[in-house]
């Protein structure tokens, strides 16, 4: 998870009130609070961002009537509005059930320890720490360093301890209660490894309680602006392509020519390689060619036929060639 800091908390600051536990059937639980992720930054409005007696005050005032609160939740690092109602009558203590600590949210997500395997038979087997999935948020003391777990756990040394374990398969928070023991037969007084850091942190998870992405609608194609052209088509009967041939030309034999017609032709020229200013030269953009080659053209000027001369030519036909 990222640091919190990066979720803009209306009326700024990076103050709330911890939420740490959340008592069955609670106004607290009925509003959706979630132990150890949600921290309270505002109610009615107001940006609670000092430890006083402004979140009490208001609570009282709101004794069996509905107020808007404003949590942030490290897990999923977003900020949502819910609404709870404090009541005397729920059957536990407090106006919400809830207990809170006022705190800083800022590195949150960082301060968990990961299960990374369980020995069997170990004091952590037997409390139900699962390997992987389980991530240690707490005890009833405060835990914001990497050595305060081991030092909490040493200073319990066959005592009880009880730990809040939230697992990323369930999705819950549980309490858990587990009596370190130096002599259980195994390495450690837990017989587990656990990881802290960067490596260790809670992967970023959605709101479960957001609807599912609805489906795509296929939605028919817009209209187009431009008119559909068959509107404007005249209804034509085409006959058959066979109903087109035309008829066969008939043409007069051409009168036969006058006088022998001079031809025309280009010398072959042999192309130069050096600098390929030739007749024959080529071009070559970014990978094709173009190639003209004179010495393969010839051309034939044929002229039109004249009208008879009088008399015929005088002298022998000459051959003209370029």
């Amino acid at each position: 998870m990222g640091n919190s800091e990066s979720v803009p908390i209306p009326g700024g600051g990076t103050e709330g009130y911890h939420v740490l536990r959340v008592q069955d059937n609670s106004p607290g639980q009925a509003a959706g609070l979630e132990p150890f992720f949600d921290f309270i930054v505002s109610i009615g409005n107001i940006r609670l961002d000092k430890d006083n007696d402004t979140m009490k005050e208001i609570l009282k005032q709101h004794v069996e009537k509905p107020i808007e609160l404003t949590v942030y939740n490290s897990k999923t690092q977003t900020v949502r509005q819910t609404t709870v109602v404090p009541s005397e009558l729920w059957g536990g203590q407090g106006l919400l059930g809830v207990s809170i600590r006022f705190c800083s949210f800022d590195g949150a997500s960082q301060h968990v320890w990961h299960v990374v395997s369980v020995q069997p038979n170990s004091p952590a087997s037997i409390a139900g720490l699962q390997s992987n999935s389980d991530y240690i948020l707490g005890a009833e003391s405060v835990l914001n360093q990497a050595d305060d777990l081991i030092a909490l756990v040493q200073a319990n040394e066959g005592k009880p301890l009880k730990l809040y374990v939230y697992n990323v398969d369930s999705d819950i928070v549980r309490e858990v209660s587990l009596t370190p023991n130096s002599a259980w037969g195994g390495e450690g007084c837990l017989g587990c490894d656990i990881g802290y850091g960067y490596l260790h942190r809670i992967p970023i998870s959605v709101d479960r309680s957001k609807s599912p992405i609805p489906p795509p609608v296929n939605k028919p194609p817009a209209p187009s602006s431009f008119p559909d052209p068959s509107q404007f088509a005249a209804p034509v009967n085409i006959p058959p392509p066979s109903n087109f041939a035309p008829p066969p030309a008939t043409f007069p034999p051409a009168p036969p020519p006058a006088f022998t017609p001079q031809s025309t032709s280009t010398p072959m020229v042999q192309p130069q390689t050096s600098n390929g200013s030739t007749d024959g030269h080529s071009h070559t953009h970014d990978g094709h060619g173009h190639s003209h080659n004179h010495e393969s053209h010839s051309h034939s000027h044929t002229p039109s036929p004249a009208p008879a001369p009088a008399q015929a030519p005088q002298g022998p036909q000459q051959s003209v060639s370029s």
